[in-house]
């Protein structure tokens, strides 16, 4: 796939338009193409716009951002700056809003108490202390009464304007085995779709960045490691106490007819009835917005699937994490959160990536290269 779309893009960039329109062009180009890609768009003398969430790419090229993600007035919102300005403009953006919105929550909730306190000082807090007389309680009553109604007055009238922030990634608690190795790979290889064998072990909390040209293997060497494909040589053998996710680039060929909740929660109810996993909340992932959660699963934008397949993943509190292109169709922003996620989770987790700014951002991480040929 990411040849035949080099060929494309590379015939669309010579034909010298005046306008350029791109859309995800970075998706399944390896370094080689994005470095091309980079360096064309710099050199375009006309103009160019460009749907990514390709972070280096936005970083190396973009002037001005036009935002489409949810926003307090639900409106797009445009940044200068470049690319600084723009993460730092929604950073603002996003922690004004989650604070207006906890005041005003805080404020209902006040609200709320008050108009409590007053329904028990009617029914019971405003008697008097014994030796005072049934006059003096009687007395007492129709003021205990207009606060309370003043407080139910309050109350009605108060209005949460603002809208609730959008949801922020939260992986739940994933097992961990400290000490143990949960998957080991001896000499893996598949004919024809991989150069040389593969050697590796995983335990708890380990790391690995996979990395190498299309059609090096990579997204090969994942399917193996994650049980879903057979080596033509070597073994791949699992703890029997590992839980392996991979995720894929591509989200599997799903029921189109449920919606993303019942279609989660048919999945949660089989890890429970199958695997003893307590069930968990698609909104406690904080993956997918109630709009989408209530959205037939077919009529899902490819990153709202993206988001679902990773949601589905986690339900099974997997001690092992296979990333195949993980930031392919997610937002900027999720795949901030879902870097510094990967990095804190107890679980052992491979990524495979062409992403430049997610290799800088695990550069640290022990690096295997997967060699093209022989």
């Amino acid at each position: 796939m990411g040849q035949r779309h080099r060929v494309r893009l590379g015939c669309l960039l010579g034909a010298a338009h005046d306008i350029l329109l791109l859309d995800e062009p970075t998706n399944h180009l390896d370094r080689d193409g994005l470095d091309f890609l980079t360096e064309r768009l710099r050199a375009h003398p006309g103009g160019f716009a460009v749907v990514s969430h390709d972070r280096a790419l936005l970083r190396a090229v973009a002037e001005e951002f036009l935002d489409l993600d949810p926003s307090r007035d639900g409106r797009p919102q445009l940044f200068a700056g470049g690319y600084a300005g723009w993460q730092e403009g929604r950073r603002r953006a996003r922690e004004r809003w989650e604070h207006d919105h906890e005041e005003q929550l805080a404020e209902r909730a006040r609200l709320r108490e008050a108009v409590a306190g007053a329904r028990e000082r009617l029914s019971t807090g405003w008697r008097p202390d014994k030796g005072h007389g049934k006059h003096q309680r009687q007395s007492r009553a129709p003021g205990v009464v207009q606060a309370l109604r003043r407080r139910e007055a309050e109350l009605d009238a108060h209005v949460v304007t603002v809208p609730e922030p959008p949801l922020r990634l939260r992986f739940p608690e994933l097992p961990a085995r400290a000490g143990t190795p949960l998957l080991r790979a001896d000499e893996v290889a598949v004919a024809g779709r991989t150069a040389r064998p593969v050697t590796l072990a995983l335990a708890a909390g380990e790391r690995l960045l996979v990395t190498g040209r299309n059609g090096a293997g990579k997204s090969t060497l994942l399917a193996v490691l994650a049980g879903e494909l057979a080596p033509t040589t070597g073994d791949v053998r699992h703890h029997a106490t590992a839980r392996v996710a991979l995720v894929g680039q591509e989200v599997p060929d799903w029921d189109p007819e449920p919606t993303a909740q019942e279609f989660y929660e048919r999945h949660v109810r089989g890890l429970e009835l199958n695997d003893g996993i307590a069930p968990l909340p698609l909104a406690a992932t904080g993956l997918l917005e109630k709009g989408a959660r209530h959205t037939p699963v077919g009529r899902l934008s490819q990153g709202q699937q993206r988001r679902l397949h990773l949601a589905v993943r986690l339900a099974a509190r997997p001690n092992v994490l296979l990333f195949d292109e993980p930031t392919n169709h997610l937002s900027a922003a999720l795949v901030d959160e879902l870097t510094a996620a990967l990095r804190e989770t107890a679980a052992a987790v491979v990524v495979a990536t062409h992403d430049r700014q997610l290799l800088a951002d695990l550069a640290r991480w022990p690096h295997l290269r997967l060699p093209a040929d022989g």
